[in-house]
């Protein structure tokens, strides 16, 4: 049975993707785990793994296009399964597809068949073994053409009649549309282009632009990705009660065990992450969201960890961090950071966190800061510089590397409680690594 690829969940409140690119052609083999699309979420680009083997069927969304998260976008089954999909074939022009059939077709065909909305399973091949090729495309574009020029219609559009319909019913003068098919054909993904860009709202009048040499002003737009952030953040400190609880550790004996375990030895933030998934293990409730009144308490440690890049903030997670030791969180937090950085994120790697690490400690300048809630998660943990500063030991004065810890939680689903208990929590695990326990 073919299976339906869908657009995934790309994060909390997230409604839609832009689908940027197609890696699989219709009638191309796909391996399960094979990268197949490239999409674009709020923050970031993220590569689409296939769920399922076998033959790429159809594909139902066309580069450009935004996609509502759930919407199948692709069909993938085996290469006699083709026929069995009329539901999906049906709609094919209307949504930009274009299916393959068993027979081959050759690159250029099939770039020919997708930029003129040509389904190729309707086209005849004359090459070997009834392999299509590029002449073949050609014949059924003509013949589109030659269709549509010969059905009745208005002020010389040239429509096939389904399109007249759909304009119609949607009370659209087709010389209004913008035509892109071959021969000047109006074509269904003209029209629902044409529709959509009605119904997008008028944007705001831009604001008057500060003249540069006005105070040595610039005016600089905000990106989708500024404005994203801008809106969860405001939103986060609108809705949720932040308070704040904050701690310096003392980190000596735990930087000196580092460096008596196996090459490559763990950096202390990739330790900060160890010392925190633990921590959340013995206080469960900051493993937690916060939706629709109801507080959501999980078993797993889905660590999101912020990532910054000139784009802006993005918080990839380590799924089941709780289940890795020490070197092992080490390694798949490089991972997934590199990701995240070289902007080759998977789909999951921007779903399910449940607890948030915030680290500015890489900027030594920062010695503690607070962090705004990353929703619907009910805590994130703000990590300042590590740096040698003076520290009380049994009465006398010594230097110490320590580093400054601020959890910010949410009162509608936290009490300080809870978060004294953290810091407590991790200054046990703390001691128990630096003594090898």
């Amino acid at each position: 049975m073919a299976t339906d690829i869908v657009m995934p969940n790309m994060g909390f409140d997230t409604q839609a993707a832009r689908l940027i690119e197609w890696l699989k052609a219709p009638g191309d083999q796909v391996q399960k785990g094979e990268l197949i699309a490239v999409i674009e979420s709020d923050k970031a680009n993220v590569e689409l793994e296939s769920v399922a083997a076998g033959v790429m069927l159809a594909q139902l969304a066309a580069p450009g296009d935004e996609v509502e998260v759930g919407a199948v976008i692709a069909r993938i089954g085996r290469t006699d399964e083709a026929t069995q999909t009329p539901a999906i074939l049906a709609d094919a022009e209307s949504n930009a597809v274009f299916a393959a059939t068993a027979v081959e077709v050759t690159p250029i065909a099939r770039k020919l068949a997708a930029e003129n909305h040509i389904d190729l399973a309707q086209v005849q091949g004359s090459g070997p073994r009834g392999r299509i090729m590029k002449e073949d495309v050609e014949a059924a574009i003509a013949g589109v053409g030659a269709e549509a020029a010969s059905a009745p219609h208005e002020s010389g559009v040239l429509a096939l009649p389904k399109v007249r319909r759909a304009a119609r019913e949607a009370g659209v003068n087709l010389a209004e549309v913008p035509a892109t098919g071959a021969n000047g054909v109006t074509t269904m993904a003209d029209l629902q282009h044409f529709l959509q860009a009605q119904e997008a709202p008028t944007p705001a009048p831009a604001p008057t632009p500060v003249p540069a040499d006005q105070d040595g002003a610039q005016t600089i737009p905000l990106s989708r990705v500024r404005q994203i952030i801008g809106q969860r953040m405001a939103e986060s400190k609108r809705e949720a009660p932040h308070f704040y609880v904050s701690g310096e550790f003392d980190l000596e004996a735990a930087l000196k065990r580092l460096q008596t375990l196996a090459e490559p030895h763990p950096g202390i933030n990739d330790l900060i992450q160890y010392l925190t998934v633990q921590s959340l293990l013995r206080v469960p409730a900051l493993n937690a969201t916060f939706a629709d009144d109801t507080i959501y308490q999980y078993s797993a440690v889905n660590l999101a960890i912020a990532v910054a890049r000139a784009e802006g903030l993005i918080t990839p997670v380590l799924h089941g961090a709780e289940r890795f030791s020490l070197q092992g969180l080490a390694q798949e937090s490089k991972q997934v950071i590199q990701r995240a950085r070289t902007n080759r994120l998977l789909a999951d790697d921007l779903q399910g966190g449940t607890f948030t690490i915030s680290n500015l400690g890489i900027v030594r300048q920062v010695d503690q800061f607070v962090a705004i809630i990353n929703p619907p998660q009910v805590a994130i943990l703000a990590v300042g510089a590590v740096k040698p500063r003076p520290v009380v030991i049994d009465g006398g004065f010594h230097i110490r590397h320590t580093v400054h810890l601020t959890l910010s939680g949410d009162h509608r689903a936290v009490d300080g409680a809870h978060l004294a208990n953290f810091m407590a929590a991790f200054q046990t695990e703390l001691d128990n690594f630096s003594q090898g326990k």
